[in-house]
């Protein structure tokens, strides 16, 4: 679905990792979809250990150096970020695009209820980032649209990779 033209060599990883998440996705498909539609709250749904961890791990080793990113400072938030996928490690580019899969599309569809869900291929306001001790994202509103203003963003996937993250460390929805 993505705008890249890959080998099918290439589109192994992806589909691998797509498995990984279709499966998963499967697994907790109607807890996911109650925690979805929980009344009074904002709708959402946690995936814990959605790859394997030997997967996540390898995507977090694979991360480039905050001095190969682009530091965002802003009122709102002051984090590093990284959108031209092309200039790192092909494993994060894969794993970005592995979420666009059909198969996973349909699955977050079938979770959420929302209908005609498209991936956004152009990855816009999206990307990798990463923040150090100090830095922040305050609560806010994402994009409303797409990079061509045709599309409206209706749902937000995030999939945070934080090898021994302990809960006092904060940093809960």
């Amino acid at each position: 679905m993505a705008s890249h033209s890959f080998s099918s060599r290439e589109e192994e990883p992806r589909r691998a990792l797509a498995d990984h998440i279709v499966k998963r996705l499967s697994d907790c498909h109607d807890a996911a979809r109650l925690e979805f539609s929980r009344p009074e709250r904002i709708h959402s749904f946690v995936v814990d250990d959605l790859l394997p961890v030997e997967t996540a791990l390898a995507i977090y080793q694979a991360f480039p150096p905050i001095e190969r990113l682009v530091l965002k400072k802003t009122l709102g938030q002051l984090k590093y970020v990284g959108y031209q996928m092309n200039l790192y490690d092909s494993l994060l580019e894969h794993a970005i695009y592995a979420f666009q899969d059909p198969r996973v599309v349909q699955l977050i569809t079938s979770i959420t209820g929302l209908q005609e869900i498209l991936p956004d291929e152009h990855l816009y306001a999206g990307g990798i980032s990463v923040m150090t001790e100090g830095q922040y994202l305050n609560p806010h509103l994402d994009n409303s649209h797409d990079l061509e203003r045709k599309n409206h963003r209706v749902l937000n996937l995030l999939y945070y990779v934080t090898p021994e993250w302990r809960d006092e460390y904060g940093g809960h929805f």
